[in-house]
């Protein structure tokens, strides 16, 4: 096995420890949720393709929003980045 691929398994196990763990944190700001949610969607799919949601359903068009932000970044990128801000949370 090549070096990268034991490197990003690594992440992909460290990044997947911060999916769990980040279900342990009292109480998140909706900020961070966005965060989190669009670095999380940009790790498992990529760049945003969905249509944009109705500007009258807030929640789902902040979602989409936050995630269409970070277009073009790459997905390892996305994952360190969301296990950095678990960590944060977390005081860790």
């Amino acid at each position: 096995m090549s070096t990268n691929n034991t490197n990003n398994d690594k992440l992909i196990a460290k990044f997947n420890k911060a999916i769990e763990l980040v279900k342990t944190v009292e109480s998140v700001s909706n900020e961070n949720k966005l965060y989190l949610y669009a670095h999380y969607k940009q790790s498992n799919n990529g760049d945003n393709n969905l249509p944009k949601p109705s500007m009258f359903n807030m929640v789902d068009s902040a979602k989409w929003t936050a995630w269409n932000e970070i277009s073009g970044m790459e997905k390892e990128e996305a994952m360190k980045l969301y296990i950095n801000k678990v960590k944060e949370l977390l005081r860790i």
